[in-house]
C-alpha cells in the first residue's frame, strides 16, 4: 500500500516555478514525480508514505545531478504543500534534522532533503494543490493535479 501510494501521489504531481518553468514527467530516484524549478535549476522530488501520512521532498540540482542521484542543499527554511481538500490543508515542510544518512554532506543553514506529516495523506483520494518555498531570495512554486 505504501509504494502504491506513493506512486500514486508521483503521478499527480506536475510543476511550475517562477520565470521559466515547465513540467518533467519522469519518476525520481525515489519513485517520486520529479518538478522542475527554474531554468535547470532544481529538480524537486515529492514522495508520500501513506501508511504513516509522511511526506518528503528531496532535493536534485540540474538534470545531470538528477540522473546520478546527486542531492543538492538548498538555503531554505521550510517548504509549503497545500492540499485542494475541503478545506484546504497546509503542511509545512521542515529540513530533517541534520543527523538524517541522507543529509550527512549538507552545508550548515542548507537542505537536501524536507519532512512533514499529516493524516490526510493516508486517505484515498485524489490529489491536488501546490508546493512552494524561496530558495536563498527566489520564490519557487509547483503545481500538482493526480489524473
Amino acid at each position: 500500500m505504501r509504494t502504491m501510494f506513493g506512486l500514486a501521489l508521483a503521478g499527480l504531481i506536475g510543476g511550475l516555478a517562477t520565470g521559466s518553468a515547465r513540467a518533467d514527467d519522469h519518476v525520481g530516484p525515489h519513485k517520486g514525480i520529479v518538478v522542475e524549478w527554474g531554468d535547470e535549476e532544481y529538480h524537486p522530488e515529492i514522495v508520500a508514505d501513506a501508511k504513516t501520512g509522511a511526506v518528503t521532498v528531496y532535493v536534485y540540482g540540474n538534470h545531470d545531478d538528477l540522473h546520478k542521484k546527486k542531492l543538492k542543499a538548498i538555503d531554505s527554511k521550510s517548504l509549503t504543500l497545500v492540499l485542494k481538500t475541503t478545506p484546504a490543508t497546509t503542511v509545512k515542510l521542515e529540513p530533517a534534522p541534520a543527523d538524517d544518512k541522507e543529509r550527512k554532506d549538507d552545508p550548515k543553514g542548507s537542505s537536501t532533503k524536507f519532512v512533514g506529516k499529516n493524516d490526510v495523506f493516508t486517505k484515498d483520494m485524489k490529489w491536488e494543490g501546490t508546493i512552494s518555498g524561496k530558495v536563498g531570495t527566489k520564490p519557487y512554486s509547483g503545481d500538482f493535479k493526480q489524473k
